[in-house]
């Protein structure tokens, strides 16, 4: 695999850069690709222009059959990425468009990260935080930067207080099902244990399932 210093070049690294050079006379598309190529520490700016070219359905006039074929071909980008780009850019357009408005006139202020944003977004949908709270997330992940397990940490538990209820009951269910199965086990015919010891196993069974009912 070729490198550039300590740069790993891939199959696709050079794929790409090949087609940026094909299409350098076509500003909108070169800028696009170039946006795609370094996605991970621009993805804001990639979703912008993502979010331009399927309004002004670009594609068409660059020979694809659709948005999706355009991004998978030209770009590599998967469709499942591409909605996440620009789900997160249109909840920023929606709810925060400072954030877009703020990357757009300042080019070295610094934008969330695209984790950050859905953590924002999840925790809006979910409704479970006050709007003082919620207030509180943007002001955390936009304007102060915080990446998103800062946000996890600190927020999760007034953001998503349902999830914790929902791990706890598939996690007993889980624990119920496996003692159980291992119950079952222990009583069928020629068991490698013996009866004194299934007896005991069978007595604390009963006790985990006891106290899984009661909490």
């Amino acid at each position: 695999m070729p490198t550039v210093g300590s740069k790993i070049i891939t199959k696709t690294d050079r794929a790409m850069e090949d087609q940026l050079l094909a299409v350098a006379n076509d500003p909108e598309r070169a800028d696009t690709l170039a946006k795609a190529r370094a996605f991970k520490r621009t993805w804001l700016e990639l979703a912008d222009a993502l979010a331009r070219v399927q309004k002004q359905a670009s594609w068409q006039r660059w020979g694809f059959t659709d948005f999706e074929a355009y991004c998978r071909k030209e770009l590599h980008l998967r469709r499942s990425t591409v909605d996440k780009l620009l789900g997160s850019y249109r909840f920023l357009e929606s709810s925060a468009p400072k954030v877009l408005e703020r990357a757009r006139s300042q080019p070295s202020a610094p934008v969330p990260s695209l984790a950050a944003v859905e953590f924002v977004e999840k925790a809006t949908a979910r409704g479970a935080a006050d709007e003082e709270t919620l207030a509180n997330i943007r002001r955390v992940a936009f304007d102060e930067g915080a990446e998103a397990p800062l946000l996890k940490r600190t927020f999760k538990e007034v953001a998503f207080p349902e999830e914790d209820v929902e791990r706890a009951e598939r996690l007993r269910g889980q624990i119920a099902g496996a003692a159980r199965r291992l119950s079952a086990l222990i009583a069928e015919e020629g068991a490698p244990v013996s009866r004194s010891l299934a007896v005991r196993v069978e007595e604390t069974v009963g006790e985990l399932l006891a106290a899984l009912e009661e909490n």
